[in-house]
């Protein structure tokens, strides 16, 4: 019944943020350039190719501030990290029925909502003749597969107890090894921010997206906390690498220098 609920939910969302005529092009304003109308076709593959080999090998070009944005996030990593056993004491103290209801109930949206979300407004705006909202659709679901792809890499790389196993939050094993060891980052909150970000970027002239968005994205990655299901360092490093590689997929199409309309 909830499932039904929110592909419903969707399709009022996608009603009302097109009430206005459709566009074959839709103006993104954080970035200033106009993203190219996508259709599911090989064209959309192969574009979705090129956007993960830019997205991936975004770290060889960082100049100064992209060295000191990614200085800030690791050293807020590292901070939260010394904070770790603490905040988790504190988060098994504050169950209580309206919490545990209010994280059971956001807790989907970073994994089986959160995958189905796009797919969903996809359809919706098949179904309604909407070739914005296909749009979001088909560039939401990329980049939601390159963040996919890139937090799996990374999981690998860093092999982690998750905290309902572990005696020390420094409990951690070298690359590839451990098949326990999946705590870091957050697959959950690299979902839902990726979510969030697409969501706050499309839809940025309703003022109220990127709110409500980034308001469950948070909820969602608290709630793997509250469930000691994560560290608050893994969330925060879920939550940073699905909202800075979803802005690297916009910057490769902003990079492009021209709007492309899709076949």
């Amino acid at each position: 019944m909830k499932k039904t609920a929110y592909v419903l939910l969707f399709i009022f969302f996608c009603q009302r943020v097109n009430a206005q005529p459709a566009e074959d092009t839709m103006h993104v304003a954080e970035d200033s350039f106009v993203l190219p109308a996508y259709k599911l076709n090989p064209a959309y593959l192969k574009d979705s190719w090129g956007a993960l080999k830019y997205t991936a090998g975004r770290p060889l070009k960082w100049k100064g501030k992209d060295w000191t944005r990614f200085g800030v996030v690791i050293g807020a990593a590292g901070g939260l990290m010394t904070m770790d056993w603490e905040i988790r004491h504190r988060a098994k103290k504050m169950h209580a029925p309206f919490a545990t209801s209010v994280a059971n109930t956001v807790e989907p949206f970073g994994n089986f909502y959160g995958l189905y979300i796009f797919p969903t407004i996809y359809v919706a705006g098949e179904l309604l003749h909407q070739p914005k909202v296909a749009s979001v659709g088909l560039r939401g679901a990329q980049s939601l597969a390159i963040s996919t792809v890139i937090y799996t890499a990374a999981k690998k790389m860093i092999r982690r107890r998750r905290p309902d196993e572990a005696s020390s939050p420094f409990d951690y094993r070298i690359p590839f090894a451990g098949k326990r060891y999946t705590s870091s980052p957050s697959g959950h909150s690299n979902t839902i921010f990726t979510v969030a970000t697409v969501l706050a970027t499309e839809f940025h002239e309703h003022r109220w997206v990127p709110w409500a968005a980034y308001s469950v994205a948070s909820l969602t990655a608290l709630s793997r906390v509250y469930h000691n299901r994560h560290w608050s360092s893994d969330i925060f490093l879920g939550s940073m690498l699905g909202h800075y590689v979803t802005r690297a997929v916009y910057r490769y199409h902003k990079e492009k220098k021209k709007t492309i309309l899709l076949p």
